[in-house]
């Protein structure tokens, strides 16, 4: 894929910019700095593009704390950010949590975001290129792409 930023370390957890699109690889469980990290980094995305897509890696992650939770929740209360995620790689559990809080977000009325959840890596990025063209297609030709 052309373009790929370099990963950069937040907290235990990796993430890399390509575009649109925050790519991060969670590494166990998510802390409430690492959440605002990651939701700093996606709103810089959103700001150069109108919206901006995630890609999780979740083959490898654990639950989310408390206090990342309740930052989580706090943070989406201050800002409102058109995500378009796609999850790939959670069992059971993660979807099952990662819908909640996602739920969670809607109710504060703050964004409707729907969860989608992919088999792997390639079939998220397949969502993405999917997403992107109907966003594009919503603009219509006179605004074009950044």
């Amino acid at each position: 894929m052309a373009g790929m930023g370099d990963w950069q370390a937040v907290g235990k957890h990796r993430m890399r910019i390509q575009g649109d699109v925050v790519f991060a690889q969670i590494q166990g469980e998510i802390t409430g700095d690492e959440v605002v990290t990651l939701l700093e980094h996606m709103q810089k995305v959103e700001r150069e593009y109108g919206y901006v897509f995630e890609i999780v890696d979740a083959s490898v992650s654990g639950s989310m704390s408390a206090e990342a939770r309740r930052q989580n929740a706090q943070w989406h209360l201050q800002h409102v950010l058109q995500i378009e995620l796609v999850v790939f790689g959670a069992g059971l559990l993660m979807r099952t949590m990662m819908t909640l809080l996602i739920n969670a977000v809607r109710l504060l009325g703050r964004r409707q975001i729907a969860p989608n959840f992919a088999a792997n890596e390639a079939e998220a990025w397949a969502w993405v290129e999917r997403r992107r063209a109907e966003l594009q297609a919503q603009k219509g030709p006179a605004q074009g792409t950044r």
